[in-house]
């Protein structure tokens, strides 16, 4: 089994990310989840938190937050051709923040493809 064809990835495009396309039209920049940026964001943000956190109380509303948050500024990095009721939303980390909360199913479009391991295969592997 070769290593870089099966685990291989472009670390510029899993840091800076890469443009997809979205089912319904419009595009986004998305960096794979589980970037360095994106553990720091997490991690910074749950400073705040550690206490609760290490409670065992349930906690899944503040990770939830924490998540989404860490997502707009890490994960969702642009987009093209976003809008609301036809009104064209600009790209800023607070409206990917308010998006991702409110519209879970993009939410997890954009999760979906920031996993997804061969959308951030180093290019020689993915043109193959």
């Amino acid at each position: 089994m070769d290593m870089k064809k099966s685990f291989g990835v472009n670390k510029d495009a899993a840091e800076n990310g890469k443009w997809f396309d979205l089912e319904h039209g419009g595009r986004a920049k998305i960096a794979k989840l589980g970037n360095i940026a994106f553990i720091a964001e997490v991690q910074r943000l749950s400073k705040p938190h550690a206490a609760l956190l290490r409670s065992g109380m349930d906690t899944s509303d503040i990770m939830d937050k924490i998540t989404t948050a860490a997502m707009a500024k890490t994960i969702l990095l642009d987009w093209d051709g976003i809008n609301v009721d036809g009104e064209s939303i600009a790209y800023s980390t607070e409206n990917a923040e308010k998006l991702l909360t409110e519209y879970r199913a993009f939410r997890e479009t954009i999760s979906e493809f920031s996993v997804e391991r061969k959308n951030f295969a180093p290019e020689e592997v993915a043109e193959k």
